[in-house]
């Protein structure tokens, strides 16, 4: 199966649940969010490396990620007493267009888990998981500019 076909099937469950009135599934724990968060810095990382053009900015992006991964760590310790050691991450990249493809929909899926988080969280804690929403949904359209941009769209 391709790439478009498995994130359709992924996405079908959720669809056929609210048909058949099941309730939403819960957000992922913080402690989930900060891994993907440090697998998307070193998935950005990587691609800085191999896409000479772009490097400086994926390179600021993988600091911003690795900021988030951070913070995520910090507010699952402060919510919960969560484990805030940072896990070993390692990406390969083969091919510079497919591995902006694959950061593009690690942060927009990153952007939209965030964003669940924050709507089910306390106030405090949404106050805070907000904006790191609204800068991961920002990376996703840095990273679509990116991708059109390479693809002579632009």
């Amino acid at each position: 199966m391709d790439d478009e076909t498995l994130e359709a099937l992924r996405g079908f469950g959720g669809v056929w649940g609210r048909v058949e009135g099941r309730a939403e599934a819960a957000p992922p724990p913080l402690g989930d969010l900060a891994e993907a968060a440090s697998r998307q810095c070193e998935l950005l990382s990587a691609l800085a490396r191999v896409c000479p053009r772009s490097s400086a900015r994926l390179r600021r992006m993988a600091s911003e990620e690795a900021a988030l991964a951070a913070r995520l760590r910090a507010e699952d310790f402060l919510a919960g007493g969560g484990g805030c050691a940072a896990s070993a991450a390692c990406a390969v990249v083969r091919n510079p267009l497919c591995g902006l493809r694959e950061a593009y929909n690690a942060a927009s899926a990153l952007g939209e888990a965030l964003q669940a988080a924050a709507n089910a969280a306390p106030c405090a804690l949404r106050r805070a998981l907000d904006p790191l929403a609204a800068g991961e949904r920002r990376r996703a359209c840095a990273l679509r500019e990116l991708i059109l941009r390479a693809m002579c769209v632009n």
